[in-house]
């Protein structure tokens, strides 16, 4: 089994919503003053004029420990991955429907343990060439993706992924894991712009809570559904602004219905728990940070390649850590 294949599935399919929720890509209103916090129910609205840009810094520690038949310990390995976007607001329409330009900004990977040894490479060090991924990866810093989204903020399409592939160049030498592919997948970037899935639809006040149900794909992996219930805290202050500080709490589970697949073998997860905290800036109308815990148990079942050990369960158990962090840059 490729371990470093399992552990980036896992990230990408899991962590990509947390960047869609910081990305404000509502219609355009007047700039809100900073005063005291609000009273009473008040709309936590996402705002993203045209011209707005976005630095996204995506941070994630991922302990995963696997059992594997005949093996009398646990293989245990440790994925740190920081991932960083652009986000900016390119045009919008009459009706409502908008374009919105997502640039690779940067990653840095630390991988260790498990079958295949390390991986580490930052974009931002000349020496990550010295290898065929993180020269890969360097390639892709910069590079550009357009997405159309309707007046509902659903994604139309997504133009510029096969530029990403043609950068990536062969998998087989230069993304054996199918990090990188993961990455600058389409799916990927459909996922990014769920952006007003977990604000609530009507005014809220501390105290309130309301129920977020999220989907997101991987072509590597089938659907994952994610259920929150959130619950608003109270007001904070950050930068002279006023923040909403919201907490969640619920499970992550593959979708019904579909088959889940990790690595090529077919998988069920149980005890998928997920939980954390966020902050909205009412005044630039996006959320600023999400801090996101997940733990859960996978099993995944060994294909006909597997000889005699065939249909025998892997067990996988990790834990994810994640911190998403967002600046308004214009």
């Amino acid at each position: 089994m490729n371990s470093k294949a399992l552990g980036r599935n896992l990230f990408f399919v899991l962590c990509v919503t947390l960047v869609a929720a910081l990305l404000g890509c509502s219609k355009s209103a007047p700039v809100i003053h900073a005063g005291p916090p609000p009273t009473g129910p008040t709309v936590l609205k996402l705002l993203g004029p045209v011209g707005s840009r976005i630095a996204l810094t995506v941070d994630l520690n991922q302990p995963m420990e696997t059992t594997i038949p005949g093996q009398r310990e646990p293989m245990k390995q440790n994925l740190s991955l920081t991932q960083k976007y652009n986000a900016s607001v390119l045009s919008e329409s009459p009706d409502g429907s908008r374009v919105v330009e997502v640039e690779i900004a940067g990653t840095k990977v630390s991988m260790k343990g498990g079958q295949q040894g390390g991986l580490e490479f930052d974009t931002t060090d000349k020496s990550a060439e010295n290898f065929p991924t993180g020269a890969a990866a360097r390639k892709l810093v910069g590079a550009k993706v357009q997405i159309y989204l309707d007046a509902s903020n659903e994604v139309q399409k997504v133009e510029g992924t096969d530029e990403l592939k043609k950068l990536i160049g062969p998998t087989t030498k230069n993304d054996p894991t199918g990090m990188l592919t993961d990455l600058t997948s389409e799916d990927t970037f459909r996922n990014i712009m769920q952006s007003n899935k977990s604000l609530p639809q009507t005014p809220v006040q501390p105290g309130d809570t309301w129920p977020i149900h999220r989907e997101t794909r991987s072509h590597t992996m089938g659907a994952m559904v994610t259920d929150h219930t959130y619950t608003f805290k109270g007001w904070e202050r950050r930068n002279d602004h006023n923040v909403a500080h919201l907490e969640f709490d619920g499970t992550v589970t593959s979708k019904a219905g579909e088959d889940l697949r990790i690595s090529g073998m077919p998988a069920t997860m149980k005890g998928g728990k997920s939980s954390g905290e966020s902050w909205f800036d009412l005044e630039e109308g996006m959320f600023v940070e999400v801090d996101l815990t997940q733990d859960m148990t996978i099993t995944l079942t060994l294909p006909k390649q597997a000889g005699t050990m065939a249909g025998q369960p892997i067990t996988v158990s990790l834990n994810q850590f994640i911190t998403v962090k967002a600046e308004r840059t214009r």
